[in-house]
């Protein structure tokens, strides 16, 4: 598997020397991942930081009561599972693969190493985090102010971002999304959610058939989403 892509390629590692580079392909391991399989579980101690290259992973936590929340999800050529690399904490999330993935495996001490000699790659990472926060307090956002319709058209909207495929005037997003991920992304049950589907549906904003999400006008999803916002606001 390691001479089907090179670390090399990836954009997180481009500033490591040609010494550096050789130690990290020395120390990952890549591994194949079906659709459901689990990447990771929390640990208090974890010993490895991740890199997709190929495939979606979807991050998410469990309550006491067994309900998930999502976090969010992982694009090839990201690095996940890297929360213990800056903070030195322990690992609450899991990493699920959604789709067939394909994932490096590095270990948590060396990554951590090269992220101390390379700024580039901490900036990297940062920046990662960031996006990620970001997207996180959006969706925090709009359980305070946002029905479940607007929540439910941002995520696709996010969604469709992250992984839109443009078919002619459409777009579809590359992976196969539950019902119930969807609820978990949008922050409500799944009557809701197959409620809000169906109203959206009815104004020709979304269409859904078995897993596969397609957005006929992605500029008319677009547009509902600037009214409903203004809506919210004049309320």
């Amino acid at each position: 598997m390691a001479g089907l892509w090179h670390l090399s390629d990836v954009e997180l590692l481009e500033d490591l020397s040609e010494e550096e580079m050789q130690e990290l392909r020395a120390a990952a391991r890549s591994q194949s991942y079906d659709a459901g399989e689990t990447v990771f579980a929390p640990s208090k101690e974890p010993h490895s930081v991740y890199l997709l290259k190929e495939g979606a992973i979807r991050i998410y936590r469990l309550s006491d009561r067994g309900g998930e929340a999502t976090f969010g999800y992982v694009q090839p050529g990201e690095v996940f599972g890297e929360l213990p690399v800056v903070t030195q904490l322990g690992r609450e999330s899991y990493a699920e693969a959604t789709t067939p993935s394909v994932v490096w495996r590095l270990p948590i001490d060396l990554f951590r190493r090269l992220m101390g000699s390379r700024p580039g790659i901490g900036l990297n990472v940062s920046n990662q985090l960031g996006r990620r926060l970001k997207s996180i307090e959006s969706r925090v956002e709009g359980l305070m102010f946002h029905d479940a319709r607007l929540r439910l058209a941002l995520i696709l909207k996010e969604l469709a971002d992250h992984f839109g495929l443009r078919r002619g005037e459409e777009i579809e997003i590359d992976g196969d999304f539950t019902q119930g991920e969807l609820a978990t992304l949008v922050g409500c049950s799944r009557q809701t959610l197959n409620q809000c589907l169906g109203e959206l549906d009815d104004e020709g904003l979304v269409k859904m058939q078995r897993k596969r999400i397609r957005l006929p006008s992605p500029e008319a999803l677009a547009e509902f989403i600037r009214l409903e916002r203004r809506k919210n606001q004049e309320r």
